[in-house]
């Protein structure tokens, strides 16, 4: 189908229309998703075979549930910066041992955010991914360029997820529904997972998916992804994400991003409330 390529609903003018994109490095494991909400909600999935596609899609909607580190860890800059001037590389800092035992890792391999979903989440084994040491850091300098592209001149957007993108991880969304299954989801191997999370998640929301959506989510982890994104934002824009809450929280998400979780337990029913106006953040 054809992208849309207007602007976003205006307020009182029609039902949210929220957006996931569960970016890769490169276009052709790219999903893209939309979700118009109104009383019976439309899903689809829309073109992501350029950069081009992807902004477009963005410029659609009303929120956008990005699947992609927003920034680097603020030391990890602080230590490149060091390395490069020649000046004493800073002390290793590790984040403090939560009850999975010791800490994600030290402040230049993950963010703060990483951190604290992970904690949140009680992943245990399943830990975000290094944007600083791992291939994530390909789609991390993709969604970069996009959200500079975004703003068109214009002010940054913001990485905390207080403006019309928000970073999502739904793998942990999922955690966080309850939805998780216990072998992976992801890959040739993730078939008998996803064909349970993708009718749980049409039960949650109370909808039916149209066949080839459903089947896309059944074949493919992502658009899968990109569905759960969409899911996510919509969530983020009524209030049931959990966005950073200490100065420190806050300070560092305005840097390196802040990942936004679905609340623990949230009812996925309540997603199909009536919307609130449908500004842009």
């Amino acid at each position: 189908m054809e992208t849309v390529t207007g602007g976003p609903t205006a307020a009182g003018d029609g039902p949210m229309v929220t957006v996931g994109v569960d970016l890769a490095g490169h276009t052709g494991t790219t999903g893209v998703c939309r979700v118009t909400w109104s009383g019976e909600p439309r899903v689809e999935f829309l073109p992501a075979r350029s950069d081009e596609d992807l902004l477009a899609a963005v410029r659609s909607a009303d929120r956008t549930g990005l699947d992609a580190p927003l920034g680097w860890p603020i030391a990890f800059a602080t230590l490149l910066g060091a390395h490069q001037s020649g000046a004493a590389l800073p002390a290793r800092d590790r984040y403090p041992r939560s009850e999975h035992g010791s800490g994600l890792g030290n402040r230049f391999t993950h963010r703060l955010t990483d951190d604290v979903a992970w904690k949140r989440t009680g992943a245990g084994r399943q830990r975000p991914l290094s944007v600083s040491t791992d291939k994530l850091g390909a789609v991390a300098l993709r969604a970069a360029d996009l959200m500079e592209r975004l703003a068109d001149g214009g002010p940054a957007l913001p990485r905390d997820g207080s403006g019309p993108v928000l970073e999502v991880y739904p793998a942990y969304a999922l955690l966080q529904w309850g939805l998780a299954q216990a072998g992976t989801y992801k890959g040739k191997d993730g078939g008998p997972a996803r064909a349970v999370i993708v009718p749980a998640l049409e039960d949650g929301l109370g909808l039916g998916l149209p066949t080839p959506v459903r089947e896309r989510c059944l074949r493919s982890d992502h658009d899968l992804d990109a569905f759960v994104s969409a899911v996510v934002a919509r969530a983020a824009a009524l209030g049931l994400t959990d966005p950073p809450r200490t100065d420190e929280e806050r300070a560092a998400a305005a840097v390196e991003g802040w990942m936004h979780l679905p609340r623990r337990g949230a009812d996925l029913a309540g997603l199909r409330a009536p919307s609130p106006p449908a500004d842009r953040p």
